[in-house]
């Protein structure tokens, strides 16, 4: 017993169990034995066919080895013909060979004549031309009836097996598994058609909420629309705001500019007091008007009232000739008066030390207001040429898009167009680019779609090319995130612009003549090109080589 038990070890024992496995896998992957018989049935009838197929190749091979030996052997002895001949008698064979040529031919056609002749009758009955034709088509008709005669003939052995296979089946076993499982599941039916019930009442009610909330669903609609109504209101009344503040600023820094100017007028006037030595009423404690500065602050009540008055810029400039008259008059009345000498020769240093700081400084100024003119020149210029550009392109966007995006359901096509966040200063704001495609409303550009995106974004490239149009376009895969229906328009577009247009001036329709190489991968895009460049990798030489193919030659009507 002990020896018996040792016969087999345990791993020998796994190492079976692991086999018995794999085998019923491999069992269960080959499926049943129906199917199996079937797949052999199919199998067999593939065999039979292509042994068929390779006898009838066979027998025509060795057909063509005949005619192939017997041409090769008529061909050898023309050649010793044609050799043994003499160089003239060529051109007498060749004639004769034309003539009997033409004489076979004749006889041909005598031969076909008296056979059609011989068979009018047949032929007339039979619905033929000739005997020829119905010979040919007898040949056909022999030929598909052989073949259906195989293909029955194997269908019927498919169905003899059939038939063994189902006579041999035992039915009663299936028979009462087949009635258990017809009452389960009129068991399953009753119950369902419960749950159908119920599930019907429930649609009902769900119906009713539906269509509450689809009602609730209007009402919310009609407010968003007067909603966006009111946003657009208060949009251009944002825009009007905007453009009065931004006047408002404009008067503001001139307003500044001019005090910065009144401001240095008068410290101007203060140091030309300090070097003439002239003490100008001051007042005592500055705090007394509000000003927080350090510098002196004049006082004023010593004038006249009719100085303390408002004065315009002419009257301004008639009291400060007056001013100048009677300083003029002092500075004589002073000079008749007999000066300190010393004091003369400061005041001739300090005057011409003056002089030559008024001059540098009136120089300065000088330069200053060309710079000035130059900058703001310049600044207009800017402006200028910002809206050109921008009036051209807000003017042209609008047709593009509309080529790019009008069908035959949307003749009209979509709307695009630009706005200026700020008219009066562009450059200290953005634009605002606004495209709705076709039956769609307003929303912003994020919302947009990658399509619809790339098609605004073509607009807007397109438009800016009509202004400034360069020599050619690279565009590299634009059509990557876009259908079947917008590739086409696209493709259509650039086709319409490109060909044989490239230089021509700005046509009409919102664009101008341009050429274009486009990266692309899909078929419906690039067979609208006039010329195809291929790259591919040459594993051979490691490097990339290229192919042409020119398709002018296959222009669509």
């Amino acid at each position: 017993m002990e020896a018996r038990s040792n016969k087999w070890d345990d791993s020998r024992i796994e190492s079976l169990k692991k086999k018995k496995s794999k085998l019923e896998a491999e069992m269960s992957e080959l499926g049943s034995p129906r199917e199996l018989q079937r797949k052999e049935l199919a199998v067999s009838e593939k065999i039979t066919g292509l042994e068929k197929k390779l006898h009838y190749s066979n027998v025509e091979q060795n057909n063509l080895k005949e005619k192939l030996h017997k041409l090769a052997s008529e061909k050898r002895n023309i050649e010793k013909e044609i050799d043994h001949l003499e160089p003239g008698k060529e051109e007498e064979l060749e004639s004769r060979l034309a003539k009997n040529e033409r004489e076979v031919r004749k006889r041909e056609k005598k031969i076909n004549e008296i056979v059609d002749r011989i068979y009018k009758d047949f032929s007339t009955s039979v619905g033929v031309k000739n005997i020829r034709e119905y010979e040919e088509k007898q040949l056909k008709d022999a030929q598909a009836l052989q073949e259906r005669k195989l293909s029955l003939s194997n269908q019927l052995s498919k169905l003899k097996y059939q038939l063994e296979y189902e006579q041999k089946r035992d039915m009663h076993a299936p028979i009462a598994k087949l009635n258990n499982t017809h009452e389960t599941l009129e068991k399953e039916l009753k119950g369902l058609q419960e749950r159908e019930t119920r599930a019907k009442a429930d649609a009902e009610h769900i119906s009713n909420q539906m269509e509450e909330l689809k009602a609730e669903a209007e009402d919310w609609k009609l407010k968003s629309d007067e909603c966006e109504t009111a946003i657009e209101e208060l949009k251009k009344q944002n825009d009007s705001v905007a453009a009065a503040l931004a006047k408002l600023d404009r008067q503001v820094k001139l307003k500044e500019g001019q005090i910065v100017q009144l401001r240095s007028r008068q410290r101007e006037i203060h140091e030309k007091c300090d070097l003439e030595q002239l003490k100008l009423p001051t007042v005592n404690d500055p705090m007394d008007t509000g000003s927080s500065s350090q510098e002196l602050v004049l006082d004023y009540n010593q004038l006249s009232e009719i100085y303390l008055k408002g004065v315009r810029l002419s009257d301004r400039d008639k009291l400060e000739a007056e001013f100048k008259q009677k300083i003029g008059a002092l500075m004589a009345e002073i000079e008749r008066t007999a000066p300190n000498l010393k004091a003369l020769d400061q005041y001739e240093a300090l005057q011409t030390k003056e002089k030559e700081v008024s001059e540098k400084f009136e120089a300065a100024r000088k330069e200053e207001r060309e710079v000035a003119d130059k900058y703001n020149s310049v600044k207009q210029r800017r402006y200028e040429l910002f809206m050109e550009a921008f009036d051209h392109i807000s003017k042209g966007i609008d047709k593009i898009y509309k080529q790019l995006t009008k069908s035959h359901t949307h003749p009209l096509g979509g709307t695009a167009y630009l706005n200026l966040e700020n008219e009066d200063e562009p450059f200290l704001h953005g634009i605002k680019y606004t495209a709705m495609p076709p039956t769609k409303r307003f929303r912003d550009m994020e919302q947009l779609s990658g399509g619809e995106k790339t098609v605004a974004a073509l607009a807007l490239l397109f438009a800016i090319h009509s202004f400034r149009p360069s020599p050619f376009f690279i565009l590299d895969e634009v059509d990557a995130a876009l259908d079947n229906l917008n590739v086409a328009k696209v493709a259509g577009f650039i086709r319409s612009k490109s060909c044989e247009r490239a230089g021509e001036e700005q046509d009409g329709d919102g664009g101008c003549g341009f050429q274009s190489i486009v990266i692309s991968l899909k078929d419906s895009f690039y067979d609208k090109a006039e010329a195809l460049v291929g790259v591919y990798r040459d594993s051979e030489r490691s490097c990339s080589r290229t192919l042409t193919f020119d398709l002018t030659k296959y222009k669509e009507a």
